[in-house]
């Protein structure tokens, strides 16, 4: 089961439990594990799992690139090893704000991309990171063809997610 996209926003995975008082060790898709402080309220859903489990946050902090979470309920090991394996979702309205220039990556997702001159590319079907230190990467399907686009304030001339639609830079040889 899939939390509603347009309230809850897939933020990472619990890897293991950490030791004995039932925290839990997460791995956020976000760069910066410090996000998670934001979060007040965690779904959780196990692989396989057909049920969300909504848990209140009481503790986090940051550890290297995961995050180390305590939730009400889970105070021993044993409740914390369940767990292990749960994506984990937020809603939304916990999202910390962005600076003028950010996004998020799941705003970005459907978006129709066309190119400043009018040239229709297909559709945003994902994001990733190009590796360590890399910038995000946009991909981008449509009119048969599968388009990388690096998510670069030179690549990206506007963004209207109301209207859903993203302009990308005309750049020779990109979409060759």
């Amino acid at each position: 089961m899939v939390p509603d996209p347009r309230k809850y926003v897939h933020v990472g995975q619990v890897v293991k439990a950490h030791g004995i008082k039932g925290e839990l060790k997460i791995a956020p898709f976000a760069d910066d594990p410090a996000d998670f402080t934001y979060y007040s309220q965690l779904i959780l859903i196990g692989p396989g799992d057909d049920i969300q489990h909504e848990f209140k946050v009481i503790g986090c902090r940051p550890q290297a690139r995961h995050v180390l979470v305590t939730l009400a309920g889970s105070n021993d090991r044993l409740s914390a090893e369940v767990l292990v394996g749960a994506a984990v979702w937020v809603p939304k309205e916990f999202l910390p704000p962005l600076a003028e220039d950010e996004f998020y990556w799941h705003d970005m997702v459907g978006l129709s991309v066309t190119t400043e001159n009018g040239r229709s590319l297909g559709r945003v079907k994902s994001l990733f990171t190009a590796g360590p230190g890399g910038h995000d990467v946009l991909v981008v399907r449509g009119t048969g063809r599968e388009y990388l686009i690096p998510a670069r304030r030179e690549f990206i001339v506007s963004m209207d997610s109301m209207a859903g639609i993203l302009v990308v830079a005309d750049v020779p040889g990109l979409f060759d």
